[in-house]
Formats: C-alpha cells, structure tokens, sequence
C-alpha cells in the first residue's frame, strides 16, 4: 500500500480588500518623471475596469507615442515597458543589448547559444532584421522579468520553488525605479520574437494580482512586430529603436497598497489544487456541471514522432542505411566512417521518406485516453500510425506526467496551441474567433479553469487568452506550474522500467517557428495512481507496478502528503542520482534538481496568498536591497 496520508483543505474564497489611499500622479513623458499629485478616490481608480478590454491595439498606441505618450482623451501619462526574460549570465548578451536593442549579431549569438545554429529561431534573425523589425518602440523601457522582482523564489509551504508571483516589496521596488504611478497607463510589449506573448501577459497577471484596473495595464496585441508592421503600413519605414539608451527615469514612491483592491484569487494555490484534483471535479465530463477544465499549456505537443512501419519499438530511421549514412549509438549521431550528421539534419534533410510526413491534418495526436501499444515519452508511437503527444518540462523536475484530467492543446478533435489563437502578425485573434478555438475543445467558459505549463510563462498567454480576450469569467493560473509541481514526490524508480532513456532535440524546418521538439529513440513506460487500490498501474496493460520497481524515497523523503505523482497522470521519472538510465541524453542539472522542500509541513498549502493579504508596504526591514537574478536556463518569463 502507498499510504496516502492527506489533509483535505476547502477551497478558500476570493479575499477582496478594499483600501482607500492617496496615489501620485506624474504627467510626463515615456521617461517615467514628474511631481504632479492629487487625490485619486477608489471608484475612481475602479471605475473603468469592468469595461475595459486589456488588449491595445497598434493603432491606438502609435497614436500614444506620436502625442508623446499622453492618452489625448484623458492626459494619462504612458509608460511603455518592453518586457524580456533574460538578466546578463543566462546567455552571451542579456536580451537588452540583444533584442530590446534591436542588434541582429548579438541576437543571433544568443539564438546559436541557445537553439543551435540550424534552428528556426537562428534563421529567423536575419529576415526580421531586413524587415526593419528588431528593436524597441520609442520610449520604451525594458522590463527583465528574471531580474527577480516579478517572479521570485516563493513557498506555499511544503516546497520552495521559482518563478513564483514577486511579493509585494519586489514590485514595488520594481515599479518605482520604472518611475510608475498610479493613474499612469502600463503598456505591456516585447521586442522578442521567440517567446511571443509569454513576456508582457505574465507580467500583465502579476500585475492583476496586486490590484492594477484594467485600463491602467494594457497589453499591445503583437506586440513590438505588429506594431512595426502597423506603423510601415502607414509609412514610417524604420518604426523601431536601436540601441540600449532608454528615457531618464525618476522613481516614484508608488506602491501597491496605493490599489483599492487586490485580484489574488486569479492564482490558485499548490494547496487548492491539490484539493481540487482530490475533489474528482478535474476528471469529470466536459458536460457535467461540476467540471473543473485543467488546462496543460506546454507546447508541443505537436504531430512530430519516428516512423516505426514494423512496429518492433526502434525507429525505422535508426535502422537503416541512408546516403551511407547509419546510426552510431555511442556518439548518437549517424555517420558515413568521414562525417557525420545530427538528427535534425537526418530527419528534415535527409530522410529519403523515412519519416512522416509532418501535417497536423493527417498525422495528429491522438487522445490522452487511447493507450498505445508501443509508448515513446514525448511522442508516442502507436500502431495504428498516430502518436500520443505528451509535453515534456522544459523546466528541472523529478518526473514527466500530465495534472489529473488535464487537457493538452492539440489533439485529432482540437487544436488550442498558442498559433491557433493568433492572427498574422502575432496579435490575438477577436474575442469571437477565440470563444469558437476554444469551444472546439470543450471550453466554453461555463465551468472553472486553471492553466498551467512549465513556469507560468504559457500560463500566463492561456490565463490571458481565456479572460480577457474570450472574456471568460473563471479563470485561475498556477504559476508554480511544472517546476514546482514535478518536485513533489514521495516516490522514486528503484529501476529503469519507468525511466526516461534516449531522447534528442530537433529543430523542425516545418512549421517554420516551430520550437524544439524532443524525441526518444527508446521506449518508455508509463503508469498511473489507482486510487481505489492504492496502487502504481502499467498505463498500457494495467499490471501492478511492482513495489520494487517505484519505491518510497524522492524529493519528499518518502511522506505522501504532499505527493502529487498520485495526483498526476501519464507518469514517468527523468533518470535520478540513484537511478540514472546509461542512454539518457537530458543535460546536466535537468533531472531531479536540488530543492528545498518541507515533507511534514500540515498548513493549507496556501503560504504565498497569506503572505500577500499581510502586505502594507515597504518597511526599512522589509526591502531596498534589489534580490538576486535569475540565470534561467533555456530562458523564460
């Protein structure tokens, strides 16, 4: 027996605390100073909100920044913030000097660093360049979201994890030295091109969480590239900014106890998850009325797998000679005795019809439900010719599964991924496009959601997408996401029976913008909780897993508690310190990271939102002293 020992919490009301403070405003330019003040009353700052659509359209901000960042109709002061992921330390060039500046070498350094140099994302750079698309909006600031304010090192209470929503003290501190007050109107960019949206909508939900209205915080939707594309349209050829010089800026005193309300239960806490996955409401039919929609946001998955025509679980191009070329094992590569080749090149060069075609129309996933006979983690292969797509964390983590019930972004019946809910230039689609994407997949708004992914950045564009463009009313994020989520384990592989082995990166040449996908050349097993027998299952045959194949152990020293693998679905572990599979290919310091957790902690799970509620500004013991960047690997928001 696993011997659950939990303690089921309710699910906590929204806690709305009303606040009436004095705000300063500065009206100035987009260089964030300023000494005007006047009393700014709650219904005032609120009164807007429920009215106001956050996306901004490039229009209407070209118009902003050519009145010199004044909203016309209300004298609102403008500040534009270009929101980025990466400090200097996680590549060559921080993404200021890189893409906020708009330098095409240095962004091709990083992308080379990063992607590889036969990427996408590489190849990408110079046709932006020739578009006169690289660069910032004029006036902008940069906004580095891993700079440590907007997503921190946090704990709700049995485990410390990152990119948790900043406290209070951290995005004061980060809103003061952008010079930010009030009554000022926040219009959230990037000038990034390989994370579109991540950035400005999980900066837009950490924002929401702390009490900005609606048209104080604004989304430009496409950001920098539609607006670029917008602004030649109407004859300005270089709508862009080079370089990293920015407007001076004077800091404000702005806090966020200045904000007569607070929206914190737009995050769900590790302790109401666990309490609604306990619940059974996360499994039910997408008709019944008690439904709770868990939406997994990672992507892929996509319809990208090996073609294995004999089904003997080896990959059809591992097995053959091509052009001279066979597979070599122990380096991982194919090679012809003089070079050798990578998998991308093998796969989208020179395959000779090897592989499947790569269309989502006659290949797509198939449903999480349909167990296959021949399992690949990440892709499945399936005899019937379709595979079962299953992202993979992108982020540390102990294991690969799915949430309870969660629906995944593409399968034969829907495809929700972030393309199908984008329009040409990279902005959103209408609210009406949106809601009929969505239907398709059984979301109608009707019931509660909750998103999540690998860190909260895809979250954040589900979160967004959702509310406040489908304008569906429910909708939760958990910004722990994966890389909180798969650290909490009470269990470990005593074998390599449900262990991750032999996967590789490529990068598709088609879809063009497509990211990384990973593929595993082995086969991989996986397993689910049966709760009723408080057992470990085979997922395929629906055998009992052994008791000396998953032993007590992991992360959370073996007390179930806080397990969520019984939570999870679709279950297998990366290789770990004690387990390691000979043929794994993750990088070091992926699986099975270091982490602080508290295996006895007995609150409600909900530490972040407790902490939150006591904020009443910055105190001498509270802050001024910035917090240590991030150096993420791989990048993120």
């Amino acid at each position: 027996m696993l011997q659950k020992m939990r303690k089921v919490w309710p699910l906590r009301p929204a806690i709305m605390v009303a606040l009436l403070m004095t705000a300063t405003f500065w009206l100035a330019g987009c260089d964030g100073s300023g000494s005007d003040s006047y009393n700014d009353p709650d219904a005032e700052y609120m009164a807007q909100d429920a009215a106001t659509m956050a996306n901004v359209e490039p229009a209407i901000v070209k118009g902003w920044v050519e009145n010199g960042c004044i909203v016309p109709e209300t004298g609102q002061r403008v500040i534009i913030l270009d929101c980025v992921p990466n400090p200097p330390g996680a590549f060559k060039y921080s993404d200021k000097e890189s893409w906020f500046a708009g330098d095409a070498a240095k962004i091709k350094e990083n992308m080379a660093q990063q992607y590889g140099a036969d990427s996408p994302q590489y190849l990408m750079v110079d046709t932006l360049a020739a578009g006169n698309l690289l660069g910032h909006i004029p006036g902008a600031l940069p906004s580095v979201s891993h700079e440590g304010y907007e997503v921190t090192n946090r704990n709700d209470g049995p485990i410390i994890a990152e990119h948790e929503v900043g406290t209070g003290d951290l995005i004061d501190q980060m809103l003061r030295k952008k010079g930010v007050t009030k009554d000022d109107v926040i219009v959230l960019t990037t000038s990034r091109y390989d994370y579109p949206g991540f950035c400005p909508s999980r900066l837009w939900w950490t924002l929401r969480y702390w009490g900005f209205s609606r048209d104080h915080i604004r989304v430009l939707n496409g950001g920098n590239k539609a607006y670029a594309m917008y602004a030649k349209s109407q004859g300005v050829a270089e709508p862009l900014q080079k370089g990293v010089t920015t407007p001076l800026v004077t800091p404000s005193n702005f806090s966020v106890v200045d904000l007569p309300q607070k929206f914190f239960n737009e995050r769900i806490s590790l302790g109401e998850l666990n309490t609604l996955i306990d619940s059974g409401r996360t499994v039910l039919p997408d008709n019944d009325p008690n439904k709770v929609v868990i939406l997994d946001t990672r992507q892929p998955p996509v319809a990208y797998f090996f073609k294995d025509a004999d089904i003997n679980r080896v990959p059809d191009i591992l097995e053959a000679t091509i052009n001279g070329y066979s597979w070599d094992p122990a380096t991982k590569a194919f090679s012809n005795g003089v070079s050798t080749l990578n998998l991308s090149q093998m796969l989208f060069t020179s395959t000779d019809g090897l592989q499947i075609p790569f269309s989502a129309v006659s290949n797509p996933p198939i449903d999480l439900s349909v167990a296959p006979a021949n399992i690949y983690l990440g892709i499945h292969m399936n005899p019937a010719g379709g595979p079962l797509a299953i992202p993979l964390g992108a982020k540390p983590a102990a294991f690969e599964a799915i949430l309870r019930g969660a629906k995944v972004t593409k399968t034969p019946a829907f495809n929700i991924t972030v393309p199908a809910l984008s329009r040409a230039d990279g902005g959103y689609k209408t609210p009406e496009e949106m809601r009929a994407v969505f239907a398709a997949a059984g979301i109608d708004g009707s019931k509660p959601i909750v998103t999540y992914c690998n860190s909260g950045a895809l979250a954040s564009i589900y979160y967004y997408a959702l509310k406040e463009v489908a304008g569906f009313k429910n909708v939760r994020m958990y910004d722990g996401s994966w890389q909180e989520w798969a650290n909490l384990t009470a269990f470990e592989p005593a074998t390599l029976d449900y262990v991750a082995t032999d996967n590789f990166t490529a990068y598709p040449n088609y879809p063009a913008g497509s990211p990384k996908i990973q593929f595993f050349a082995g086969p991989n097993n996986y397993f689910n909780y049966d709760a009723v027998n408080d057992q470990f299952v085979d997922v395929v045959t629906g055998a009992v897993v052994a008791a000396d194949i998953i032993k007590s152990g992991g992360q959370l020293a073996g007390n179930p508690a806080w397990d969520v693998i019984t939570r999870s679905q679709f279950v297998m572990f990366r290789p770990s310190a004690t387990v390691n599979s000979p043929n794994q290919t993750y990088l070091p310091g992926v699986n099975w990271p270091t982490v602080e957790t508290f295996p006895s902690y007995q609150g409600a799970g909900n530490l972040i939102r407790e902490e939150d509620e006591l904020y009443q500004g910055a105190t001498p013991s509270s802050g001024g002293g910035a917090p240590t960047p991030f150096v993420p690997t791989g990048g993120g928001c």
